[in-house]
């Protein structure tokens, strides 16, 4: 029983820190709680019931498994993280307290008397390493990374049709397609209204968010330039996104519709996203945004096709 009571306070002990992010005191992108934190969840358990752990390799995998999981799902219900959130935290988290778990019940099986007796000493400073460390980490600068995603598709229509259909894109809920990404609260395009005077667009998304854009650059029936204005724009209905695009985790630079004409009635669109990651964790933050953008990219081009083409004919 005193096993599930480690369940419990290791569940409590991450919504502990997801809290402290909320009021800045540590930075969410950072070794510190994507890391550090999952690390002392795995041993949280071994303060409660060290035997428990010792005896069954099941358990060093379960309790952890079962503490994140619980963690994720109270964030989730109280609206401190979204679904985006959970797969963004769910596999380091798991991997890092299951590892450290089975570290633990390795030198504990070894029966070394000694490391059980420091390990008993120092719980409480292992218990507030990560504020200690995280306090350290928000001082230090962030790693920025220059990316460029870029996908194209060909379309059976004039470039001229398409053109009109980038400043101001027509509702494309019959047109877009869903994905994986969906299921875990990552919009879909819906429509984008543009505004001639104030040389603005507003970008509309399947779960609520409106960005704010302005046109850069537009070379007519050849490129067409926007940059999203992040105080500007409505992110309040995703934590992800509020959380990666107003702390500037992510920034995107240009996001650039570039046309060329293969023939009359045929033109190759592509779409082009140049965007900075800034993490203390880099190739964490660059395979997400990588795999995120490129899935959207996709997406968003097979609509413009679709809609392009059905209006054609």
């Amino acid at each position: 029983m005193k096993s599930y009571f480690g369940i419990i306070f290791s569940t409590f002990y991450a919504l502990i820190f997801r809290i402290l992010v909320e009021f800045g005191i540590l930075d969410i992108n950072s070794w510190t709680y994507i890391i550090l934190v999952p690390f002392v969840m795995g041993y949280i358990p071994f303060l409660f019931d060290k035997k428990a752990f010792m005896e069954s390799r099941l358990k060093s995998v379960f309790f952890p498994l079962l503490s994140v999981t619980l963690f994720l799902f109270i964030a989730f219900i109280t609206r401190l993280e979204d679904l985006g959130c959970f797969i963004l935290l769910f596999p380091p988290y798991v991997f890092f307290s299951v590892i450290l778990s089975f570290i633990f019940r390795h030198l504990l099986n070894a029966d070394d008397s000694n490391f059980s007796n420091k390990l008993n000493k120092n719980s409480l400073l292992i218990l507030v390493l990560p504020i200690l460390l995280g306090n350290i980490e928000k001082h230090i600068v962030k790693k920025e990374s220059q990316l460029t995603v870029s996908q194209k598709n060909i379309i059976n229509a004039p470039k001229e049709k398409i053109w009109n259909h980038l400043f101001s894109v027509p509702d494309l809920t019959h047109y877009v397609e869903k994905s994986t990404f969906n299921y875990f609260g990552f919009p879909n395009p819906i429509k984008s209204e543009y505004d001639q005077q104030s040389n603005t667009r507003l970008g509309y998304f399947s779960n609520g968010i409106i960005l704010n854009e302005s046109v850069v650059e537009s070379k007519h029936l050849e490129e067409l330039s926007f940059k999203i204005n992040v105080e500007k724009s409505n992110l309040k209905s995703s934590q992800t996104f509020n959380h990666i695009l107003r702390n500037k985790n992510l920034i995107f630079d240009n996001i650039t519709y570039k046309l060329r004409s293969l023939d009359e009635n045929t033109t190759e669109l592509t779409l082009v996203c140049d965007y900075k990651v800034k993490s203390n964790i880099p190739f964490y933050g660059e395979f997400w945004s990588k795999n995120i953008i490129l899935d959207f990219e996709h997406k968003l081009l097979n609509a413009l096709k679709r809609q392009n083409e059905i209006q054609i004919h």
